[in-house]
């Protein structure tokens, strides 16, 4: 095998291996959470979004992915901190909430959580942003 074949061979390698990692690195994934009076997809969004019973989280399609109880709802202080935290570590991108606070505001900015103001069922409100979009 000459240097031109291995060079060849080398470069046919790098440019497989780009293509095949390139997508998972650079594409993010929306993943949208909603403050919710309830646990069903199709509850109303919470008046309240730090103090909100439940987060329910749906893909960049839509769908219902889970409920999950807000741990924060009953905390005395620092609550947009948490809600922030948890909303991140769940790879939370977007928050669709009826109210959202100045420190809330600050929290989410922190974590690069964007924010959207609706009201309603959660998950026409989803709808609705992603037909936005």
């Amino acid at each position: 095998m000459n240097m031109q074949s291995i060079q060849t061979i080398l470069l046919s390698i790098v440019v497989v291996l780009f293509v095949a990692i390139s997508p998972g690195v650079t594409a993010q994934t929306m993943k949208i959470a909603v403050p919710a009076t309830g646990a069903e997809k199709n509850s109303l969004i919470s008046e309240e979004t730090g103090r909100a019973p439940y987060y329910l989280l749906f893909d960049e399609k839509g769908h219902f992915i889970e409920a999950m109880k807000n741990p924060a709802k009953d905390q005395a202080g620092g609550i947009s901190r948490t809600v922030a935290s948890l909303l991140s570590a769940n790879n939370v991108t977007i928050i669709i909430a009826q109210a959202i606070g100045d420190k809330m505001k600050q929290a989410l900015t922190a974590h690069n959580i964007k924010f959207v103001n609706n009201g309603g069922a959660a998950d026409d409100s989803v709808k609705t942003f992603l037909q936005g979009q």
